[in-house]
């Protein structure tokens, strides 16, 4: 009775260390504030660069989110420059590409253009089909920031929308 009452008590504590809670986290700088879904988790193995503010990751849903500060941009043309190197450089990376949206936008005073595309990432032992949305924000002054989601595309259904939400939370102040 006793080892039944331990695995009944054990499988309690498994279920609700799985809960997440509905309220999604903060992560603030000076410069920008954006939020994301509690399920996530700050790492540093993501997309390490030294651009990246936030990496985010669930490796159990095989969810990711960053938050990448480019900067200036360049010239009068930079925005698009850099959202066609970010979008062939993923299309580089991948087989089996569709482009399901390439849409511009204004979110909270930012000039905003989304992309979002699956396709095949292949590695020596496995091949995945990923859901990939990247989103370039430029500010008033000509800053660069980008957010970028992505999840196996077979989980769109559950994780899409969070990610599309902690993406249109980016607030530059």
């Amino acid at each position: 009775m006793r080892n039944f009452i331990l695995f009944v008590a054990g499988c309690a504590l498994v279920v609700s260390s799985c809960q997440y809670s509905k309220e999604p986290k903060t992560f603030s700088t000076e410069k920008v504030s954006i939020q994301y879904p509690s399920y996530l988790h700050v790492s540093n193995d993501v997309y390490p660069t030294k651009q990246t503010l936030l990496q985010t990751k669930n490796d159990y849903r095989d969810v990711y989110f960053i938050l990448i500060d480019f900067g200036q941009k360049p010239s009068d043309s930079g925005f698009a420059l850099m959202y066609d190197s970010i979008t062939n450089q993923l299309k580089r990376n991948l087989k089996e590409i569709l482009v399901e949206k390439d849409s511009a936008f204004t979110i909270h005073n930012l000039k905003a253009r989304e992309y979002q595309i699956s396709g095949v990432l292949s590695s020596e032992k496995q091949a995945h089909r990923f859901l990939f949305t990247l989103d370039l924000f430029e500010d008033k002054n000509g800053h660069l920031y980008q957010t970028a989601g992505w999840l196996l595309r077979h989980k769109r259904q559950l994780w899409e929308k969070d990610l599309q939400a902690a993406a249109y939370s980016l607030n530059v102040k």
